[in-house]
Parts: C-alpha cells; structure tokens; sequence
C-alpha cells in the first residue's frame, strides 16, 4: 500500500479523536482519561471503550508506526462509535452533509476501496 493511502487512514483518524474526547466525561476520572488496565475502576468504568481507543489513537501515539491493517481496525471501531451516536433523522445519511455523516460515508468508501483489492 502506498504511503498516501496510509496518511489517508491516519488523516480520517481526527474526526473520532474530536469527537470521542467531546462525549467523554473525565471530571470525575481519576485518571484524567488514560486507561489503565490495572485500575478495577477502568475495568468497570461505562467510557472504557472511549478511554481504550483514544489511548491507541491518541495524537501523541505514533500513529504512523502502525501498520495498515491497524489503523484499519481502528477506523472500524471509530465507524460503530460515529454511527451509534446519531440520532434518528440521519436515517437518510445519503442525504446528510453533516460532519458525522460525511465522515461515515468517506471512511466507508476509503475502507471498501482498500478491502476490495
């Protein structure tokens, strides 16, 4: 795979990142948003999976020393987490030009592009 089309995924990594942190409530996190596996507090905190991703895709993580198939899966996770987040009116999300949809449908073509290869 080219290194643009690897920039490409690291670049649709943004939008999740903004909105994860936006929907993340850390006033009460003793760790301020760093998951920390050992802690049973992480363990059983409702934003685990918010706090785990943003860990592994944070910007000061090393993005691009992953490999593609990694920023692939990420992306993924990143899709369910955008999509479950809308609400009902976005049924239509060929016809929404909102951010969250426009990110959906360009990651969504990016990945079916990459899987049909």
């Amino acid at each position: 795979m080219p290194e643009m089309d690897k920039a490409q995924l690291i670049e649709l990594l943004d939008f999740p990142r903004k909105r994860i942190l936006q929907s993340m409530e850390l006033n009460a996190c003793p760790h301020a948003g760093f998951f920390n596996s050992s802690d049973e507090q992480c363990l059983n905190c409702y934003q685990g999976m918010e706090c785990t991703w943003m860990n592994h895709n944070d910007e000061l993580i090393a993005v691009e020393e992953k490999s593609v198939k990694e920023i692939k899966q990420q992306l993924l996770i990143a899709v369910d987490f955008i999509d479950s987040n809308l609400t009902p009116h976005h049924l239509s999300r060929r016809n929404c030009e909102c951010d969250n949809c426009s990110w959906l449908r360009k990651t969504q073509e990016l990945l079916a592009i990459e899987y049909s290869d």
